[in-house]
């Protein structure tokens, strides 16, 4: 489903995009530029909540290390 909007672009990107892209492909362009861009920002999202995980679960493991450390000095009953 399409909608019809209203965008203000500055003069020399649009003068930039008409030089390269027919009339009747300008909507395709717009779209296909901004599916892009969106695309590229969701990445960065997804990225950055990854390494926000990897650095939670790296504290979880420094704290079961510890817990381990404790029992690594204690020797076994003879």
């Amino acid at each position: 489903m399409t909608i019809r909007t209203t965008v203000h672009l500055d003069e020399d990107v649009l003068a930039r995009v008409r030089r390269r892209v027919p009339q009747r492909g300008l909507s395709r362009f717009v779209n296909q530029a901004m599916t892009e861009k969106i695309e590229a920002l969701e990445q960065r999202e997804i990225e950055a909540a990854m390494i926000e995980g990897y650095l939670a679960s790296g504290e979880d493991q420094r704290d079961v290390d510890d817990d381990w450390r404790a029992l690594e000095v204690e020797e076994w009953p003879e």
